[in-house]
């Protein structure tokens, strides 16, 4: 096969494709008394690293029911109209969606087959940013080792601090924010 050749003009540099934005970051919450402070910090930090997509992946109502055993969130539907107004109301260059597919399933659904449908549908790498009280509950399940190792996690300071063994044993895979 004959090679081709190709002239450019004095001072080309060919596209570098690390500077373009990329990957995923999944902000999975209950979206529960969201603020415009918190969701101006999530967009912020997607711009500052060059992430491509923010994925707003609000839980279902069984699914925090069971997460956090106590505690009664509004129902899902309310909850999302009032993170898309929050979200109509930013002026954000940061391309984002709601995924509804908690939405579609209208019941519990683990993190590890919430992860497993993000991880299919939205493109690498991948970042999760959840609260410190998610944190530690997502710690605590099974399947964290191997989500942890995957995906880089963002962890909010608000809410409790964060204690959790396998989030310390852990520590150089998630940050601060």
């Amino acid at each position: 096969m004959a090679r081709q050749t190709s002239q450019v003009p004095f001072g080309y540099e060919p596209p570098n494709g690390r500077d373009t934005n990329r990957g995923s970051l999944w902000v999975y919450d209950a979206f529960e008394n969201y603020t415009e402070q918190e969701l101006a910090r999530v967009l912020a930090l997607a711009s500052g690293r060059g992430i491509a997509k923010a994925v707003f992946y609000p839980l279902h109502e069984e699914t925090v029911r069971r997460m956090e055993k106590r505690r009664s969130v509004a129902p899902y539907h309310r909850r999302v109209e009032a993170l898309e107004t929050l979200l109509a109301a930013s002026d954000t260059k940061v391309d984002y969606v709601v995924e509804s597919f908690e939405g579609k399933r209208k019941k519990y659904t683990p993190a590890d087959t919430a992860f497993r449908f993000l991880e299919e549908k939205y493109a690498a790498p991948h970042f999760v940013w959840v609260t410190g009280t998610t944190a530690e509950l997502l710690a605590g399940y099974e399947s964290f080792e191997t989500w942890i190792k995957k995906i880089r996690w963002f962890v909010s300071e608000e809410g409790s601090p964060v204690t959790h063994p396998r989030l310390q044993a852990y520590a150089n895979r998630w940050d601060p924010v």
